[in-house]
């Protein structure tokens, strides 16, 4: 046990006093720490603060100006970044590409054939013959233990789990679009299991389901995960700390991004009231010096105030946080029904997206239309504007209803030899240029970077341009295909926030959840070419999801339902949940098992460390006593080793008080999430 634990703290990774400097602006400044198997960190900044170029120096891609990265032996680093590179060989199929990442087994495997036919073409007696055995045998032992015999399943399993049909496993690599590229890159480095996963962004490809199967598979694995994203749901269920990047210097965090939303805005508050006091001080003390600098009486105590001014260690101001806010121009008026969709299909080369879709929007109704990649959401989007035409069925749109679309590729539409804001100005006649350079700043265009011509940005940029001018124009009928892809988690929230404030009506594809829950009334979920409406948030809607797998009777009531309304009933933020009183019951039964369940490991936990405290706590307290007492100095050598002893006590405590501060947060977390869902439930 001891030489596991041992092995586990060496197999790590040590960053010390690492700088960078990019065009002569320090972009790293003096950046320390450790990360080991098992840790699971989220990397979070404003954009631009270093987060990529970090990952990007952790694995070797991008030299740094002075410092030192060691990482101990065997500790292998993988990397997803943003944008992955097509591999050489696109002729191979997904199964064979998914398969290299098991090269030193399919070496093994291959030289075990080697070994093998050699054995056959060789007598008992004769030279080699054993020693060929031997290595056979050992061959052998070694795949069976690395798991050779079990890589067909595994490669399966993690393909599928990220959303590859396991139909179509055989399929050349040439045939994927980029983000399935991204998906295949995410599954080899899944299955070479590194020490530590670096991953840019890993969600910006990832459906729903991809998504928590991603989010399980992390948490079961041993390696450690050093993680940029924006999505703060997936790093509230994976990440266990957060570091922070800021004016490149790297503050931590313990807990998921909502703590450290909570502690970092604590942190701020101390740093604010710790800086104020001492500008008053400083304050007060040049005043003093102003005051009595000519008086000659006063000579000794003024240089003492100048030198007191010297010594003084001083606190940074604080940068706060910059909190974006605006408000979506108040639309035109429409009828009570927005949207009436009926009877809609679609397919594309003899295959089915959805078909016999129907459903009504009414006014001020905010829909998110969920699923796996290549059910039709986008497409769904589309026909709704007029952009792809329906194989079957209609699409009606209200009276005084105006549409403005969002789509993935939206930026095709601005004109690359206008200005930024010249863009805005003429898609929005009706605002004022005041106004369209305040929505430009919440979409991260500052000062003279509204006067840049289009063709010049990048294509983040560009997209959130383009996402920028819809947002602005005034229409009552959003339809929004991932509106977030490009922004960070202070834009996104300003954004959520202006769609629950609108008072049109919006329909959204995205995958990320903590955006969506901020103000959707109602799920579409498009899956198998069928079409099914749930009434309440995409949170609410997974845990329906996982509530109702394996359960028929539970199920069947759900489709009985909706088979009752065609997914045809209005589409309303009050619509009726369809669970009944005994099915409540029995569900809050069984979550309060299962939070029963959870809790049971991490309470062990908490009074496993809070007994190894208090042993510590008495030993201390019996050292300080020891220490306290003269006559144990006449011992000079029995002195040095009680201070020792209690220096790693104190050391020691600080380190338990941290791991029992992080498993009653843990265990709080847990409470309040199964309260809330019982809650839910219950209401």
């Amino acid at each position: 046990m001891f030489s596991k634990i041992c092995k586990c703290l060496l197999a790590m990774l040590t960053v010390r006093n690492l700088n960078l400097e990019i065009g002569g602006r320090p972009l790293l400044n003096d950046v320390s720490f450790t990360l080991r198997k098992g840790q699971r960190v989220g990397l979070v900044g404003r954009n631009g603060q270093g987060k990529t170029t970090l990952l990007k120096i952790l694995c070797g891609r991008v030299e740094y100006s002075s410092g030192t990265v060691q990482r101990s032996r065997d500790f292998q680093v993988a990397y997803l970044p943003q944008e992955v590179v097509s591999p050489e060989d696109m002729s191979i199929s997904i199964f064979e590409a998914a398969k290299q990442s098991f090269s030193h087994l399919l070496k093994k495997e291959e030289r075990l054939r080697q070994v093998t036919g050699a054995l056959e073409g060789l007598k008992e007696e004769e030279a080699g013959h054993e020693a060929l055995l031997m290595e056979q045998d050992r061959l052998h032992e070694e795949l069976l233990h690395q798991g050779y015999y079990a890589m067909r399943s595994r490669i399966e399993a993690v393909l599928t789990g990220l959303g590859f049909d396991r139909n179509e496993l055989l399929r050349p690599v040439s045939s994927l679009s980029g983000g399935w590229l991204m998906r295949l890159e995410l599954a080899k480095i899944l299955l070479s299991e590194p020490a530590l996963i670096l991953l840019d962004e890993p969600t910006n490809h990832l459906d729903l389901p991809s998504l928590s199967w991603l989010e399980s598979f992390l948490l079961a694995q041993e390696a450690g995960c050093l993680i940029v994203s924006h999505d703060r749901t997936f790093l509230d269920n994976v990440v266990s700390e957060i570091w922070e990047l800021e004016r490149g210097r790297l503050v931590t965090y313990k807990g998921n991004y909502s703590n450290y939303v909570q502690e970092r805005q604590s942190r701020l508050k101390q740093r604010e009231t710790a800086w104020r006091n001492q500008q008053k001080k400083i304050e007060e003390i040049n005043t003093f010096i102003q005051r009595f600098r000519a008086k000659a009486t006063k000579a000794r105590q003024v240089q003492s105030r100048i030198k007191q001014l010297e010594r003084l260690e001083r606190i940074e101001a604080p940068v706060s946080c910059q909190c974006y806010s605006f408000t979506l121009p108040s639309p035109k008026r429409p009828g009570k029904v927005v949207l009436e969709v009926e009877g809609l299909s679609k397919g594309f080369d003899k295959k089915g997206l959805f078909s016999d879709l129907s459903f009504i929007l009414k006014r001020g109704t905010k829909l998110a239309v969920v699923g796996p990649n290549g059910a039709g959401k986008s497409t769904l989007l589309k026909i709704i504007f007029g952009k792809e035409s329906p194989d079957a069925g209609q699409i009606r749109l209200g009276h005084n209803v105006e549409l403005a679309y969002f789509g993935q590729h939206q930026v095709q539409e601005l004109d690359y030899n206008r200005t930024v804001l010249e863009n805005l100005q003429c898609l929005c006649k009706n605002r004022s240029e005041r106004e369209l350079r305040t929505i430009l700043g919440i979409f991260m265009f500052h000062g003279e970077d509204v006067f840049k011509e289009v063709s010049v940005l990048s294509g983040g940029e560009k997209s959130r341009v383009a996402l920028a001018a819809i947002m602005a124009q005034g229409a009552n009928l959003l339809l929004l295909d991932e509106p977030t892809n490009h922004l960070d988690m202070e834009a996104q929230e300003a954004v959520r926030q202006a769609l629950a404030e609108f008072q049109g009506s919006v329909i959204v594809v995205s995958h990320n959840r903590y955006f969506l829950d901020g103000f959707v009334d109602c799920v579409l979920e498009l899956e198998g070419g069928n079409a099914t409406l749930f009434p309440g948030n995409v949170t609410q809607f997974l845990e329906l999801k996982r509530t109702l797998a394996g359960k028929g009777t539970l199920e069947d009531e759900v489709k009985k339902e909706t088979a009752e309304r065609k997914v045809s009933n209005d589409v309303e933020p009050s619509a009726k949940k369809f669970l009944s009183r005994k099915e409540k019951k029995r569900l809050v039964a069984e979550i309060r098992q299962e939070k029963s369940r959870k809790l049971a490991p991490l309470k062990k936990k908490a009074e496993t460390l809070e007994t190894q405290i208090s042993h510590l706590e008495g030993e201390q307290v019996e050292l300080e006593r020891l220490l306290s007492d003269s006559s144990t100095y006449g011992n000079g050598q029995k002195a040095a080793e009680l201070n020792r002893r209690y220096v790693a006590i104190k050391d020691d405590l600080k380190s338990l008080y941290g791991e029992w501060e992080g498993v009653s947060e843990q265990i709080e977390e847990l409470v309040r999430q199964y309260d809330k869902r019982i809650t839910e439930i219950e209401e």
